[in-house]
């Protein structure tokens, strides 16, 4: 091994800018102008650099201020004086998907690149709460030669330097350079008086020096909203002084990543793998936030799936057919969405004003999504709404069934049928148009109300139709509202509608495709049409007087309320649900369960649906002398999970509320959905010496779902959500529902004395009202290639279940439409999506085996060009397509992406 050179220091300017925290945004962003603007003012000398955290967004909120001055900010970004990026957001990595992550680096290179600039090659992680397994992967495919990062690794469970290589799961390595105990703010402050400089740089030295692999030391002068030090210049030349005979450099955080990488090179260094969520005994982890504001997580995660399952793929499908372009406004979706994602605010630990204006983000990017999708949606079936709205006379009354998933797929669909009942007048004149010249009440023509007849949902005589052929369906729910059929020439037509909730089974959906139905009235009163059936292998859900079945599943309660489950491959869970309660004295970082637990009493089940699609129970506990809470259990037909459905009222604080679901994995190993692919969860074993500043907590986070394996069999739990869970030995899987606590930060807990954040109230933390989750729970065999597809299809079942709704303004029953397809063993759709360039559609897999494995994509059309692509869509290699199949290898457990013309 060659000698390490001399050390050399490499000084950094920096301020860790938490967006939004302890105030909201709006008031930090007053602290931030001030800051760019001495900035701008008083640039760093060539050479040198001033890093805005390593993300993008501080620039959109300076600009939103000071838009006169960006030419002059745009200068200095390319003159790489002020560093920003390459995030968009410096996000929680635990939280977000492996797509989100990948969306808020391509956001943070298009914002440097609206401004000429390039990020630093560097992945800045300073402050996240621990790093996904797949950081490795994100990073080398965006062209990031090195990690700089701090939580969730260091101690003695770790290398002991400063500098390691990191090991992704498909072999991608990545250079980690690791931050000092206290972190990015260890060069806060600088003295400028020479006898207090040397004294700093003893103490700085003795921690530097000792855990330098390379001997490149990183010194960070900046810390939390710190503007840039009084006397920075003066303090670095004192440093600079006493630091002799060590060289110094005013340095940049690419120029640090250059010497770094470039010792690096001849250096056989420590290999890590895995995720990095310990840290204890070298600097707080912070893994206790996973069910702060729980039902924010579970709403950003719905967020999440809209823009990524629905409305990035039917807009790049649009665009192919020759439909607008939205790429513009599916990025200004997701900048809305990301900024949900700095780990201060997806983690939920700010004061509540920040959580509200979350939850308004939220919102937004719900509206948005829904918008894309049903435009580009229109465009993919080839329906002209302006035309359509001149047209009135000729609409006839179609259902519009989406998969939302890369496979053909049967099953129960979701539909909301709008049935028309009455027009709604607008406009000056419309309190006469109303009520008709004599006061008799205007109704819509006769022909317009047969068009729009009713379906038999709640005993009129409609039929729902595929092509000539009767569908089975069964009514969930029927309500009176309105519906608006727009145009972009046009005001709206209101009418008056009723809004039927029902199920229906449908066949053959392709692969992002659609199918349109169409309904029939009866020819006479009181006459019963024909009614469709069911595959002859897929046996109806029913009821009895304390079971629900599907041929499949039966689950069984008795009057305790104790619920089991058989299969017909006579495997049996002896108690299905049970809900636990226990008081919670922590803050929003850290849980403190104390007291004794409470077990929630049974009070009453009934069955709420009886088939043939969907069978359920509804079971009512209450806790101590809180409001029932309602467990709904359900079974479809023809599917081998069981549907967990929690609805509940909490109006207690300080407590902690989690659903424990029962398996037939005893001591079972615990996979957890991850950024590209599950990772092996183990109980984290620290010894007491590295306990007294923060303990561990027994949980972890889950994306989608968590699995349990053990010899032959398994069983997965799927959440709506990402949520907080705990995988016991008696097979057990505790989710918390709810975490109520009052206080943003507190310093007398046992399992973390001292504050993490600044003391403040957060009464809207303590989580007072409505709850809602879902889960589903799908016992399976031992884990292989065939039970990860089996996990996956179950997945996206429960969370992309075959959905539809009515085109009330179709001028013909369209014919189904086929988009992309992806097939082999072990793969899983992760993305289809326009590039940000608009050139290309963008299709991702992973495979999630340890095995090389053969895929094929699918698709609607012949592709003129296709090109291998890392994940930051830079073109590579061609390949060949045959005809409209794109055939390709998938190491083992690579994300494999393709670019399509």
């Amino acid at each position: 091994m060659p000698d390490t050179p001399p050390l050399e220091i490499h000084v950094v300017s920096h301020t860790h800018w938490d967006r939004e925290w302890y105030h909201p945004a709006g008031r930090f962003r007053q602290r931030l102008v001030a800051l760019i603007d001495e900035l701008v003012d008083d640039p760093p000398r060539p050479g040198e650099s001033f890093l805005l955290d390593g993300q993008a967004i501080v620039l959109d909120d300076y600009l939103a201020v000071r838009s006169e001055r960006r030419r002059e900010l745009a200068k200095l970004l390319r003159e790489k004086r002020l560093e920003a990026g390459p995030w968009y957001v410096l996000p929680d990595e635990l939280i977000p998907s492996g797509e989100a992550l990948v969306r808020n680096l391509l956001a943070g290179r298009g914002a440097l690149r609206e401004h000429g600039a390039e990020p630093p090659p560097v992945l800045y992680c300073a402050d996240s709460f621990g790093h996904p397994a797949a950081l490795p992967l994100l990073a080398s495919q965006f062209g990031l030669s090195l990690v700089i990062l701090w939580r969730g690794y260091g101690g003695r469970r770790w290398p002991s330097g400063d500098t390691v290589r990191w090991r992704a799961a498909d072999g991608t390595t990545v250079l980690v350079f690791h931050l000092p105990p206290s972190g990015y703010e260890f060069g806060a402050s600088l003295p400028v008086d020479e006898h207090a400089a040397s004294a700093r740089w003893t103490s700085m030295r003795a921690v530097l020096a000792r855990r330098s692999t390379l001997g490149v030391l990183l010194v960070q002068n900046g810390a939390d909203h710190h503007a840039r030090q009084r006397q920075q210049r003066e303090a670095i030349d004192t440093l600079y002084h006493v630091a002799r005979p060590l060289r110094l450099v005013r340095s940049s955080l690419a120029r640090f990543a250059a010497i770094l990488g470039g010792r690096a090179v001849a250096r056989e260094l420590p290999v890590i793998e895995g995720e990095l969520r310990d840290s204890y005994g070298y600097t707080w982890t912070l893994q206790g936030t996973f069910a702060s504001r729980a039902a924010q997580k579970r709403r950003n995660a719905r967020a999440e799936r809209l823009l990524l399952r629905d409305s990035e793929p039917w807009a790049a499908l649009a665009a192919r057919a020759g439909g607008a372009d939205r790429g513009a406004i599916l990025r200004a979706a997701w900048r809305e969405l990301l900024a949900c994602h700095p780990h201060d605010t997806l983690c939920g630990c700010s004061v509540d004003a920040v959580a509200r204006a979350m939850d308004a983000r939220l919102a937004e990017v719900m509206v948005q999504g829904r918008g894309i999708r049903e435009d580009a949606l229109l465009d993919v079936l080839g329906h002209n709404p302006s035309e359509a709205r001149e047209q009135r006379d000729k609409w006839t009354h179609a259902v519009v069934v989406r998969n939302a998933a890369a496979r053909p797929r049967s099953g129960v669909a979701e539909l909301t049928v709008a049935t028309f009942v009455d027009d709604i007048p607008v406009g000056p004149g419309s309190a006469k148009r109303a009520s008709g010249p004599d006061g008799a009440s205007a109704r819509a023509p006769a022909s317009r109300k047969k068009e729009h007849g009713a379906l038999g949902a709640t005993g009129d005589t409609g039929v729902l139709f595929d092509g000539d052929r009767p569908l089975v369906t069964q009514p969930l729910r029927d309500k009176t509202g309105v519906e608006l059929t727009e145009s972009p020439l046009h005001y709206p037509d209101a009418d008056k509608v009723r809004l039927t909730r029902m199920l229906a089974w449908v066949d053959d959906v392709a692969g992002y495709g659609t199918r349109s139905l169409h309904t029939e009235v009866g020819a006479g009163e009181g006459e019963v049409p024909n009614v469709g059936t069911l595959p002859s292998q897929v046996v109806p859900a029913a009821s009895g007087e304390r079971h629900i079945e599907n041929g499949l599943l039966r689950v069984e309660w008795n009057a305790r309320g104790e619920v089991r489950v058989q299969g017909t491959d006579g495997r049996r869970i002896s108690r299905l649900i049970r809900l636990e309660d226990q008081d919670d004295r922590g803050d929003l970082y850290t849980p403190s369960p104390r007291g004794a637990l409470r077990v929630a009493k049974f009070i009453d089940a009934r069955i709420t649906r009886r088939g043939p699609l969907r069978a359920s129970v509804t079971t009512m506990w209450r806790v101590a002398d809180d409001p029932p809470v309602r467990v709904r259990l359900s079974l479809d037909a023809g599917t081998q999970w069981i549907r967990v459905r929690i609805d509940g009222t909490n109006n207690r604080p300080d407590h902690r509320l989690r659903l424990v679901i029962g398996t037939d994995v005893d001591s079972g190993e615990a996979w957890a959905d991850a950024a590209f692919g599950p990772v092996r969860r183990t109980p984290l074993i620290v010894p007491v010496e590295d306990t007294a500043a923060e303990r561990p907590p027994p949980t972890a986070p889950l994306q989608r779902y968590v699995s349990l394996f053990a010899g032959e069999v398994g069983a997965t739990l799927i959440s709506d959500g990402l949520a907080e869970y705990e995988a016991r030995d008696d097979g057990t899987v505790a989710v918390t529902l709810l975490r109520a606590v009052g206080e943003l930060s507190r310093s007398d807990l046992p399992e973390r004395p001292g504050h993490a954040g600044w003391p403040a109230r957060v009464p809207g933390a303590q989580a007072a009202g409505p709850f809602r989750a879902m889960f589903a729970l799908l016992p399976h065999g031992a884990r292989s290639a065939a039970t990860l597809d089996e996990i996956e299809r179950a997945a996206d079942d429960v969370l992309l279940p075959l959905r539809g709704r009515s085109l009330r303004s179709a001028l013909e029953i369209h014919r189904p439409t086929r988009g992309v397809e992806l097939s082999g063993e072990g793969l899983v759709f992760s993305a289809c999506k326009m590039s940000e360039t608009d050139e290309w559609i963008v299709l991702r897999c992973v495979n999630l085996t340890g095995e090389r494995s053969s895929g094929e994509w699918r698709l609607g059309w012949t592709p003129s060009a296709v090109r291998q692509s890392r994940l930051d869509e830079t073109p590579g290699a061609a390949l060949t397509s045959d005809g409209s199949v794109v055939r390709f290898a998938a190491e083992p457990h690579a994300v494999v992406t393709i670019l399509v013309r």
